[in-house]
């Protein structure tokens, strides 16, 4: 039989075993919390859209506490447009254990959830993140995949160039026939573009070097471009450009960056703040929320952008119902 101080002794004991695990245990939360997090970046090709996107997600989680160099490691990597490269970056990714893989671009967010089902992957700059094989439900994402798309206006940018150009009949679609984005863009055009009484003239194109012989080629086919949400043709603007003003052209873009480097206008997301709002689903994913509990977001706005000295190129006047609530810009130096 046990006496009565053995029992009290063993009560003590396990205690102090007890109080023990316990001080252990809080001491590894403590650890931790304190761990450097590591993000991966990959991005398909700098430009500045995307270098905007991923500018606002290193904000939002500075701003959130976040920052390099303190309690997280920032990871980037470019693909310089090879999409075969996504899929090294992503392998990559995954063989060094990021905590969270941020992708920029349709390519880049493909090959990043084809690396892994476990690491939690956001996506910006992403056109359409269903048609693309992301997610099968953005409202409440399935796996361990979400983000935010930058589905642009395609109305909106029709119907700005038709008050620009107002007997316009057709309008000239250059894009990339490897994006996903951009075919989808191309299709949603064509049904917008029937309801307008315009015909959508494709000009299609696989790289840098085909686009100024491509839009050339197709100026007399018609009366004004408008330029989708596709990295190649915003990395190549510049040749957009120098077609659409030795032409005469009048180029209907997407985003400020596009209009600063050669667009007339467009009714436009601002990428900064997409990136922004992605950064802000890292943190939330950081502090422990599920990916099905963070919906697939867009941009909340967007604003009507003219460069002045295209207009002036080009000897049009911009109808001051337009210009009135636009924001004007001159072009890049």
């Amino acid at each position: 039989m046990v006496g009565k101080k053995s029992l009290t002794s063993l009560s003590k004991c396990l205690g102090f075993i007890l109080l023990s695990i316990i001080i252990l245990s809080l001491s590894g939360c403590s650890s931790n919390s304190n761990e450097t997090i590591s993000i991966g970046i990959s991005q398909i090709v700098e430009n500045p859209v995307l270098d905007l996107a991923r500018n606002g997600f290193i904000d939002a989680l500075k701003e959130k506490g976040f920052e390099e160099g303190k309690n997280i490691e920032i990871d980037t990597q470019f693909a310089q447009g090879d999409i075969a490269l996504t899929t090294t970056i992503a392998q990559n990714f995954v063989s060094q254990k990021k905590d969270l893989i941020l992708a920029i671009s349709t390519p880049s967010a493909q090959s990043a959830s084809q690396a892994t089902d476990e690491i939690p992957i956001l996506f910006t700059a992403v056109t359409d993140p269903v048609t693309a094989g992301l997610v099968e439900n953005p409202d409440a994402p399935e796996g361990n995949v979400t983000g935010t798309t930058d589905m642009a206006p395609i109305d909106k940018q029709l119907e700005l160039g038709l008050k620009i150009v107002p007997n316009a009949k057709r309008v000239g679609i250059p894009y990339n026939t490897s994006e996903v984005n951009s075919q989808v863009q191309v299709e949603i055009a064509k049904e917008v573009a029937a309801t307008l009484g315009l015909e959508v003239v494709e000009i299609p194109v696989t790289n840098s070097s085909e686009i100024e012989l491509a839009i050339s080629g197709k100026v007399g086919q018609i009366d004004f471009l408008s330029v989708p949400s596709d990295n190649l043709i915003a990395t190549s603007m510049s040749i957009v450009k120098k077609v659409a003003l030795d032409n005469n052209i009048v180029v209907i873009g997407v985003d400020e960056p596009m209009v600063k480097n050669g667009a007339l206008a467009c009714e436009g997301i601002d990428y900064y703040q997409l990136g922004y709002k992605t950064g802000l689903m890292a943190v939330d994913i950081i502090k422990g929320k599920e990916i099905k509990d963070i919906p697939v977001a867009g941009a909340d706005s967007t604003e009507l952008v003219i460069n002045e000295e295209i207009a002036d190129a080009l000897g049009i006047e911009i109808p001051e119902d337009v210009r009135s609530s636009a924001k004007i810009v001159k072009g890049e130096d």
